[in-house]
């Protein structure tokens, strides 16, 4: 008898003894926050209002709503973006949409994510006193131009007025617009927010100057796109659209609040070297290329597109056609 309890208090032991073990096992898993991703963004210019949406959005704190910690990195005459994220140095980036079909087309793994300026803001200038009024009077003279991603518009305006290279002296513009005012260059490359208003800052008036305007030579390309590697788009997809949803975000918000978009674009200048004044012009301006009757923010018009692709085939800037699905996908912006 006195073996069997102590054999029944063994067993009873035991299993208070397994049930202590098991306890914790049954408590529910404490959840943990996903980690931040660490993601670059490369703009082709230096920090100004034409990337507001972005800075906006950095500033808002709209990218770590997203879990991603993002870094922007501004640009200049000699980077190229599509160079840098077709890479993988950089993971998104942004640059205009002729360019992007450029490259593509000549074998780099890009793709744009989203079209942020349906229309184009760049514009070649004269003054009226070199005696240039258009294209065809560039022969013998010299031309500023952004080369290394800038120049495909400029190609095919050649090509579609005859004028050959090497009838021209096409020298590499960089960020001032001095060579152009102290007369060093005939034509100097602007867009419409940013350069031209620096030359008429510079004391030049209006009634001086010609505006070569590539829309009246039916070259009025889309401008700028937000656009990622081939690879990022195809093995991180979500991020592709994390990122896509922040800066649709910081778009809408920048065009609402200019003024508010202008101050925190200038918090993040660090070269000290913008105005005030100037960015709210920029904005100004921006704002008319961003938006479009009846468009959403970031919606892509595959007729413009089909429409750009036919004329640099037909003037030689790139050798065979690019399918539309090769340049852009409207999937992310679909599911926003």
């Amino acid at each position: 008898m006195k073996s069997k309890i102590i054999i029944w208090l063994f067993f009873f032991l035991s299993l208070i003894f397994t049930g202590c073990q098991q306890q914790p096992e049954q408590e529910a898993p404490i959840e943990k926050s996903p980690a931040k991703q660490s993601v670059s963004f490369q703009l082709q210019w230096f920090t100004q209002s034409q990337f507001a949406g972005y800075y906006v959005a950095l500033e808002k704190g709209w990218y770590l709503d997203e879990d991603i910690e993002l870094t922007i990195y501004p640009g200049g005459p000699d980077v190229v973006p599509i160079d840098l994220v077709s890479a993988g140095t950089k993971d998104f980036g942004t640059t205009l949409l002729a360019d992007l079909a450029v490259s593509i087309q000549k074998g780099k793994p890009a793709i744009s994510l989203a079209q942020i300026q349906q229309n184009n803001g760049l514009r070649l200038l004269a003054k009226k006193s070199s005696n240039i009024k258009e294209p065809k009077d560039f022969i013998n003279k010299k031309i500023g131009i952004w080369l290394g991603g800038w120049e495909v518009q400029f190609n095919a305006l050649l090509a579609k007025k005859g004028i050959s290279t090497n009838q021209i002296n096409v020298i590499s513009q960089g960020f001032s617009m001095t060579p152009f005012i102290e007369d060093h260059l005939d034509v100097a490359s602007a867009m419409i927010y940013n350069e031209y208003h620096m030359v008429l800052a510079s004391g030049i008036k209006k009634d001086e100057l010609i505006i070569i305007d590539y829309a009246d030579y039916e070259l009025d390309f889309p401008g700028d796109v937000f656009f990622t590697s081939l690879k990022m788009y195809k093995e991180n997809p979500d991020l592709c659209l994390r990122m896509l949803r922040a800066s649709l975000k910081g778009w809408q918000y920048a065009l609402k609040n200019p003024e508010e978009a202008v101050n925190i674009v200038l918090k993040y200048d660090k070269s000290g070297v913008q105005t005030k004044e100037h960015q709210l012009k920029m904005m100004n301006e921006i704002s008319k290329l961003v938006k479009s009757p009846n468009v959403r923010i970031g919606s892509t018009d595959p007729n413009a597109i089909q429409n750009m692709i036919n004329l640099l085939v037909k003037y030689k800037v790139i050798e065979t056609k690019v399918e539309l699905d090769e340049i852009y996908t409207d999937q992310l912006l679909n599911k926003i």
